[in-house]
This record gives structure tokens, sequence and C-alpha cells, in this order.
């Protein structure tokens, strides 16, 4: 349980015609991880090489960007009922379509579909142009009726030219004055505000009522008519388009007045609006008939894919095919049984135990479901690697007891406990989110129980509101807070400051001496001995930190010279000297490693013995050894686990923080209260709100803590990440 599963290296030869066959049990046993087979081509001395990419990869992934677009295209139309009932159908229908379809199948089918949709949507949008356009017209035919002006009235006459269109309302009168300027008594302008409904933020139906007619795009502008002489016409152009000014042209089938142009064009709107909702009924049937072939089309290319991508992580030769992957050992009969029923033999499987240190294996967490949860905090920090002790189980139990010594309180904590049920309950994605939230709400629970806090009410706010306003608990208040205060294992973190910070500096030896053990029986089991020899030497060295810590603060110790030597001196020395003894082990193999090197290549003799010579120290190298020896000895270990130690008071801090922060509130409440009848109201607001806002700052605050106390005071003691996660084949 504190190792990840024991897996086993499956290295499976078969014949080229049975590799699909291969895929499809892989898929249906579902406890193959593979690897691609380059990580071991070595090993196979050229007989093996890697298969290329086929060109169904290819096809298939364009196939599928494809349907992606033309389910998008028919999805702008669809309702969500039928939508969720359709897909569901198709899925379950996957498999039987896979044995019916073939790649050139779908493609044939797909393209005439596409076609018919791609029409279908290209006519709807036309028909959307047009309608865009005849609400534009029919808005200006309001305004120029409005003004008493008819649509043949626009544009060039015998002497007179006439313009209308918009203008930007903050450009409207710099437009009129740059007019008056320029041709005086020789031009006449009229402007009127678009007063929409939607500009004028009235109800939703106005406001969509307005869209629709065409004025939303006009907003912010102004309606203008302008008059100018025929000979003036294009330096009255220049002035409009200075302005901005957007020219509206009546279209030449339009009516000469504007009340019979404002009838034709609303007739016109109608019969757009009626075959725009044609395309649309059609673009909405066509999805409903085809969205379960269209769904498993998909769902037949994402499984074809997905073969074409797991035979590239194959070897090939010229008539078989190699693949490499990982099992758990529990299962490597199970699926050597199977290859071998499904190929009748015409298999080799050679199974292969791989080092705890092998980088390539993945890892398979088995946890209690109760503590999977867990899992996830640990992955924020990286997966583990196959060698890695798996911290889940420990940090499931050591992760709300740190949570509930920084936020202690029976009230809070049932909060918490609550709102983490109802998460996992009712939201599928925040499950694990949930069951971490409740586990640390009873821890909260528990340790408000032994520090007497309920909802913040203690013996200390108490004392507090007595001394300041006068009054004090009554009732279950009072009873409460006796109750809690006459408990064995009662502990005041306000009063009882100095006991809190041992217990913490206590907790955080331990914590970090936990991880600082499994580093050390991990080394050993892999056969480092020097290293795990080492790292129980820094359990010793923690406890001198803990010992000048408490002799430092004159809590149970004061220094004594004995005492020193034996907690502090002799384990860093040992440290010191396990360094020194570790360097030159690593540059004695480095060294043998070169002249190796050196004679493989025939250079190792040459040039008087080079390679000899490379191997000796110099005095400067002794001297970099024995700096490193101090360095580590010194400030990687004892000082830093002086700086560790010391970083668990931020669980005092925050336990202290918790309580006077819900005291001020309990404080404000109380000074309600003393107002009589009128202090009830405003003094549930004050409560309320301050129990929203502790409990909201004060556990996250206490999460991050938490979390920080894992990842950088216990995780750097044992554990690397970094991970590769056990994923079985599948081929959806």
């Amino acid at each position: 349980m504190l190792k990840p599963v024991e897996m086993r290296g499956l290295r499976i030869v078969v014949l080229e015609e049975d590799v699909e066959r291969v895929i499809k049990r892989l898929d249906a046993l579902g406890n193959v991880h593979l690897t691609d087979i380059r990580e071991f081509l070595d090993e196979f001395e050229g007989i093996i090489q890697p298969a290329p990419a086929e060109e169904t990869l290819t096809k298939t992934a364009e196939l599928l960007t494809r349907i992606e677009d033309l389910l998008k295209l028919l999805e702008t139309t669809a309702t969500t009922a039928s939508s969720t009932t359709t897909a569901a159908s198709a899925v379950s229908s996957a498999s039987a379509f896979e044995s019916v379809w073939t790649l050139e199948a779908v493609e044939r089918r797909l393209t005439e579909l596409e076609e018919e949709a791609k029409r279908l949507a290209a006519e709807k949008e036309r028909l959307e142009e047009a309608l865009s356009q005849a609400r534009e017209n029919l808005l200006v035919l309001k305004h120029l009726q409005d003004f008493g002006v008819d649509p043949d009235f626009v544009g060039e006459g015998a002497f007179i030219c006439v313009f209308a269109g918009t203008v930007p309302r903050n450009a409207t009168e710099g437009l009129k004055q740059a007019l008056q300027e320029r041709f005086g008594e020789r031009h006449f302008f009229a402007a009127s505000a678009v007063r929409s409904e939607a500009e004028e933020g009235k109800k939703e139906k106005a406001r969509e009522k307005a869209r629709k007619e065409g004025a939303e795009a006009w907003k912010g502008k102004d309606f203008a008519v302008v008059v100018a002489l025929l000979g003036e016409k294009e330096e009255v152009e220049r002035i409009l388009r200075r302005y901005e000014f957007e020219f509206w042209h009546p279209p030449s089938s339009l009516p000469a007045s504007a009340s019979d142009a404002i009838s034709a064009v609303s007739e016109e709107i109608s019969a757009l609006k009626r075959a725009k909702a044609e395309k649309v009924q059609a673009l909405s049937e066509m999805r409903e008939k085809h969205i379960q072939a269209l769904t498993a089309m998909r769902e037949f290319l994402r499984v074809e894919n997905a073969k074409a991508r797991a035979k590239m992580l194959f070897g090939r030769s010229e008539r078989v095919r190699v693949l490499h992957g990982w099992t758990p050992a529990a299962e490597v009969e199970r699926v050597i049984s199977a290859l071998k029923e499904e190929l009748q033999d015409l298999c080799v499987v050679e199974v292969l135990k791989p080092r705890r240190d092998d980088r390539r294996v993945p890892s398979l967490l088995k946890n209690p479901s109760i503590f999977k949860p867990f899992e996830k905090v640990i992955e924020l920090f990286g997966h583990p690697s196959y060698k890695d002790i798996d911290p889940t189980l420990i940090t499931a139990i050591i992760f709300p007891l740190l949570f509930g010594l920084m936020f202690p309180d029976i009230g809070h904590g049932l909060v918490l406990l609550l709102l983490g049920l109802i998460l996992g309950i009712k939201i599928k994605s925040m499950r694990e989110m949930g069951s971490i939230i409740s586990f640390c709400g009873a821890s909260s629970m528990i340790f408000g129980a032994i520090f007497g806090e309920f909802f913040g009410f203690s013996e200390q706010a108490d004392r507090l509101v007595e001394e300041s306003l006068g009054v004090g608990f009554t009732g279950p208040l009072e009873s409460i807070v006796h109750f809690l205060h006459e408990q064995p294992l009662f502990l005041d973190p306000l009063r009882d400051i100095e006991k809190f910070f041992i217990i913490t500096m206590l907790i955080g030896a331990i914590h970090i001496g936990l991880g600082l053990t499994l580093n050390g029986i991990n080394k050993l089991s892999e056969g480092e001995k020097l290293e795990g020899v080492a790292s129980f030497v820094k359990i010793w060295c923690m406890f001198g930190a803990l010992y000048f810590l408490l002799a430092l603060f004159n809590f149970f110790f004061t220094f004594d010279m004995q005492q020193a030597i034996i907690f502090i001196l002799l384990p860093v020395l040992l440290l010191f000297i396990l360094r020194i003894v570790s360097e030159l082990r690593h540059s004695e193999a480095t060294a043998g490693a070169a002249e190796t090197a050196a004679e493989a290549t025939g250079s190792g003799k040459h040039e008087g013995g080079s390679a000899t010579a490379g191997a000796k120290r110099s005095a400067m190298d002794y001297m970099l050894i024995l700096i490193d020896g101090v360095i580590d000895a010194l400030l990687e270990n004892f000082f830093r686990f002086l700086a560790n130690i010391v970083s668990y008071g931020r669980i005092l801090a925050l336990a202290l923080c918790h309580a006077a922060l819900i005291e001020v509130f309990i404080l404000l409440t109380f000074m309600c209260l003393k107002m009589g009848a009128f202090g009830i109201l405003p003094a549930s607001i004050v409560f309320l709100f301050g129990t929203a806002l502790v409990i909201g700052l004060e556990a996250i605050m206490a999460g991050i803590h938490t979390v920080r106390l894992h990842f950088y005071e216990w995780f750097t003691k044992f554990y690397e990440g970094g991970g590769i996660p056990f994923k079985p084949f599948r081929l959806r």
C-alpha cells in the first residue's frame, strides 16, 4: 500500500495479420499500459524497427475534423433534449456500426451530408443578410416618413441632391457646423436620434424586438437628411465622409411614396422570415434524421484513429509486430491466457520484472476508496514514480489533522463537513474535493472540542465579552462553553501559547522524521545502503535541531555541553563523514567509467597515460569535497531542519488568528445586542457575516498552509514525483 502496484513488462510478438485482433483484445482486457517500442530499440540490436505512421491515422484525423465541423453547424438549430436522446442512442449503436462501415463509406456519406448541410446553411445565411438589409430599409423609411420625405426624393434631382443615412451621435453637431460654415443657406440639414427601446434599457422583450428590427446596429447614431445643390455634390460628400456618414441608397424596386414603400418592405420581411424559418426547419430535421449516424461515424473514426496511434507504438520486422506494455503483476496470467486464446498460441509473450528505479515503468496507486481523493493532493506535487513511496495513506491521515489544528472549531467544522458532503453528492466533478473538505471538517470538529470552540464561543471569548461589555454568555452558550472547558483534553490556544508552540514543534519533528524514515527504508530497499544510513542519521540530526530550539526558548531544556555533543555535534559530524565518503565513491566511479571508455576507444594508454592521470585528484579537489561536506551537514541538513521545524509554527499562528478573528465578530454581536430589541437584527447580520467570512477566509488559508507543509517540509524529504500514471489501453 505504501508502494505503487508491482508491475511486469510484457513483450509481445505477433504476426502482422493478427495486429488488429491483439489491439481489440487488449482493449477488452483494459489492464495493459502500452509503451512506445522506441524506448527499447537498443535491446533488439537492429532486428526491430519503429512502425511508421499509417495513412489511416491522417485520414481518420481529417474525417474527425470534418464531422466535428458538421455537428457544430447542425448544433446551432438543435434542441438540448433531442441532442441528448439521439447522441446516447448513437453511442450505444457504435459497436454495430463499426462492423458495417469502412473509411471509404464514411467519407462518401459524410461528403453527401456536408454538401446538403452547407447548401442549407448558405441559403439561411443569404436570407439572414437579406432580412437584415430589409429591416434597415424599413427603419430608414420610417424615419423618412417622420421627416415627410418619400424614398424617391433621395438621390439626384434636376437641381439638388438629397443624402440620407446615419452619423455617429457625437459627430452630429460637428457635421452640422461644417455644412453651415461651408454652404450657409445653400443647404438643408435635419437629424433625429435613432431611439430604440433597446438603447433606453426597457424590458427584455422590447430590446429583442428592437434588435430584430435592426435598431441595435444603429445604437449611438443619429439619422440625418442633407439637401444641397447638385453642383456642390462632391464637396458635400467629402464633408459627410469626414464625419463618418453612412449613406443609404434606396433600392430601385421601392415604391415612390414612403407609406407604400413601408408596406412593401414589411411584406418582404415577412416573406424572408418564412423562408428563413423553412431553412432552419430543414437543418433541424436534417440533424434529427442524421445525428445518430454522424455520432456513430465519429465513434467509429475515433476507434480507428486509436488503433492507428496504437500501431505507431509497435515495432516491426518483415513478418511480425512487437509491442511492449505494462500490467500489474497480478494480471499477467490473465493477459497471457487471453492473448493465447485469441491467437491460438500464435504469439510469444515475454514477461519482464523491471527495476524499481526504471523511469519508464508507469505507476498505479492502489489505496482504499475512502482515501482515493487524497491522490489528487499528491498529484499536485507530481505523480509518484515507480520507485517512490506512495504517501497517499499517510497524507489522508496527517492532512486533515494539520488542517484541524489550524482551524479548530466544532461549529465551523460542521459547516465544512456538510459542505463537503453536499459537494460530493450533488456535483460529480467535485466529489473528490468534497471528500477532502469533509475529512478536514470532521478534524476541525475534533480539535474544536479539544480547544473548546463552538462557532467561536469559548472561555476566552466569554472573558473578552464580560471584560469589555460587562455581560457574559448565558443559557445554552454558557453550558456548552463550560462543558468544553471541563473536558480532560482541553487546551486554550490563546492562553496556553507556549505549550501549543511546543506541540507544533513536536508535530513538525515527528512529521519530518516520518518522511526521513520513509526515505531511509526506500533507499535501503533499493540497495543504496549509504544513502539509507544517511537518512536515519538525518533523523538524529533533526531531533538535534529540535533540542536546539527547545533549549533556545528554555522549553524543558537548557544548553548542556554533553547533550549538545550527543544531539547536535555527533549527527552533524556523521553526516559530514557520510557526505565525504559518498563524494569519494562517486568520484572513483566516474573516473573508472572514464578510464573504461578511454580503453574501449583505444586511447587509454596513449599520450603518457592521460586517463590514469586524469583520475588522480589534486589538493584542491579534496578541499572542495571537504567544503561540500560542511555545507551539506550544516546548511543542507541541520539549519534546514531548524527552519523546517519552526515552519510548523504556522499551525499556532493560524489557530490564534482564527480564534481572535471570530472573537472580534462575537464582541461586535454582543455590542449590537446591548441596543435592546432593535439590536437583534444587526447582531444576527454581524454574527452571520463574521461566521461566513471566517469560514471562507480561514479555511482557505488553513488549506493552503497544510498543502505547503506537505509539499515543502515533508515531501522534499523522501518524495520525487514525476512518474508516469498507469493508463490502460482503451479504444474508447
